[in-house]
């Protein structure tokens, strides 16, 4: 049996490894039949610490599995303590009760300045454990989906963490679901692909977006137009394809009423590209650049024009029996010529 602490107090943006954390802990926690630790959870909003802490110092059986006393936490006041609250909290870890831990998940950042992280941190760290958990930066967060691959038994290509990643965000919950979706698609495989990525049904539509919207950025039409003819041809319905184009011409126009405002452009990035995390380095250069090297090359009039010429061409695939793909094709080529030649962009920093 693993050793456990008396307590955790885990706090910051980015949960989910703790969360997977006390799922593990559960396991090694284990009695010699088998039987895991048992975990209950309380709303530190809606019960008081006397009445949790009253239940985890009624000492279990000899036989009974370790208890986990998990109690959920997301607003600052809920961290601060009035003297009553610390005193049961010392007494409490000053005689811990056997086979009892008392966990403390926040969401968000703890100010130290708190009472509950000053008392916390003034313990021993043999009998407690006080971690802040920040989001991953891009090289963290491609080593965190190889470690959760070869859990599952599996490795996985450094273009298929990409693909994944660019495409779902930093949400870690859905990577990790999505993860043992691509570990039972990939079969007796050893190594997840990006062919895998791309082939499990549930990513199709993001990567069909993403390579137009990609092809679109570089300000390559010839590429978008050749995109859009085989999606086309795949089957994909044109007011699928309209949703796409009408997607990323929005995002530009909103991108363009902003900086007209004086907005900061990495304030606008963040909620027109908000899976995309500026921790992520690499990434989050090349698609800051690659946004703002397009909008930089169209005004707000331009824009609006375009995204007319979007709605009159719906207007027509969805009244008439003229057919989707010249009016799409005229359209991308409309686009190639406002914005000129295909884009290059640096990538430097931005």
């Amino acid at each position: 049996m693993a050793e456990a602490k008396a307590g955790y107090l885990f706090h910051g943006e980015e949960l989910f490894p703790a969360r997977r954390f006390l799922d593990g802990l559960k396991r090694e926690l284990a009695t010699d039949e088998g039987e895991p630790a048992v975990e209950e959870r309380f709303d530190s909003a809606s019960v008081s610490w006397r009445d949790i802490l009253d239940h985890a110092r009624n000492v279990p059986f000899f036989f009974s599995p370790w208890r986990l006393f998990v109690v959920e936490m997301n607003k600052a006041a809920q961290a601060d303590l009035d003297e009553p609250e610390k005193e049961v909290l010392r007494e409490f870890f000053a005689a811990p009760t056997p086979k009892t831990s008392l966990v403390v998940l926040f969401e968000g950042k703890i100010p130290r300045t708190k009472a509950l992280f000053k008392l916390f941190d003034t313990l021993p760290r043999t009998i407690v454990r006080v971690e802040e958990m920040k989001p991953f930066k891009e090289h963290e967060l491609a080593g965190w989906v190889q470690e959760s691959v070869s859990r599952l038994g599996k490795k996985i290509a450094p273009d298929a963490v990409s693909r994944l990643v660019e495409t779902v965000g930093g949400d870690l919950r859905l990577i990790d679901a999505e993860l043992e979706k691509l570990a039972v698609f990939a079969g007796d495989k050893k190594v997840i692909e990006r062919a895998d990525v791309l082939a499990v049904s549930d990513w199709v539509k993001e990567f069909d977006e993403w390579e137009l919207t990609n092809a679109l950025e570089a300000g390559q039409t010839g590429r978008a137009v050749l995109i859009l003819d085989k999606l086309l041809a795949g089957g994909i319905a044109a007011q699928v394809l309209m949703g796409y184009l009408a997607g990323f011409f929005r995002d530009l126009l909103l991108g363009r009423i902003g900086l007209t405002e004086g907005r900061d452009r990495r304030l606008i990035f963040a909620e027109v590209r908000p899976q995309i995390k500026e921790t992520w380095r690499t990434l989050y250069n090349e698609k800051f650049k690659a946004y703002f090297a397009v909008l930089d090359r169209l005004s707000a009039a331009e824009l609006t024009r375009l995204l007319t010429n979007l709605e009159e061409i719906d207007v027509l695939i969805k009244t008439t029996e003229t057919e989707a793909k010249p009016l799409l094709e005229a359209f991308l080529y409309d686009f190639g010529r406002a914005i000129g030649r295909p884009i290059v962009t640096s990538p430097g920093r931005v």
